[in-house]
């Protein structure tokens, strides 16, 4: 089964700013899940499968 992370816990797990995290929502780089749909602000979570997929496009070979 997949974790589904939020985009604070991403952040950490990549080491960058939680509005870079945004930016790479936004700009469709990584897959993200509004469960709050109908609220106020949205509920994202991405899938750390997601996370693992976007740094693997990241990743610069020897």
């Amino acid at each position: 089964m997949d974790d589904y992370l939020t985009v604070v816990e991403v952040a950490a797990l990549i080491r960058v700013h939680k509005q870079t995290v945004y930016r790479l929502i936004w700009a469709g780089e990584l897959p993200v899940i509004d469960i709050g749909s109908g609220k106020k602000r949205p509920r994202l979570r991405v899938r750390r499968s997601g996370v693992d997929q976007f740094m693997a496009r990241r990743e610069r070979g020897a």
